[in-house]
């Protein structure tokens, strides 16, 4: 009997370690990706600072001023006079 309630306790023993075990691995693991979560959030803040940086300097680059100067300017180009205007109209159905 003694035997036997010695090797119960043994078990219990070996059963306790054994989820204190799994109780630190599991909050570990929560940290760890815990961790994670907030590093690819801080990471998603900066791409979308980012991303409004990149909207700005598209919308300057794009501006229709600045593209008809760089037209007039860098290229030579000049609007066309009346006469050089062609219009082709297309069949309608």
């Amino acid at each position: 009997m003694i035997r036997l309630d010695a090797l119960f306790i043994a078990l219990l023993v070996v059963l306790a370690t054994a989820s204190a075990l799994g109780v630190i691995s599991s909050r570990h693991e929560a940290r760890k990706l815990r961790s994670a979560i907030e590093h690819e959030q801080t990471r998603m803040q900066n791409l979308e600072v980012e991303w409004g940086r990149l909207q700005i300097e598209q919308s300057t680059l794009a501006a229709h001023r600045r593209v008809e100067d760089i037209a007039r300017g860098r290229l030579g180009m000049m609007p066309p006079d009346a006469g050089q205007i062609i219009v082709l109209e297309g069949n309608r159905p």
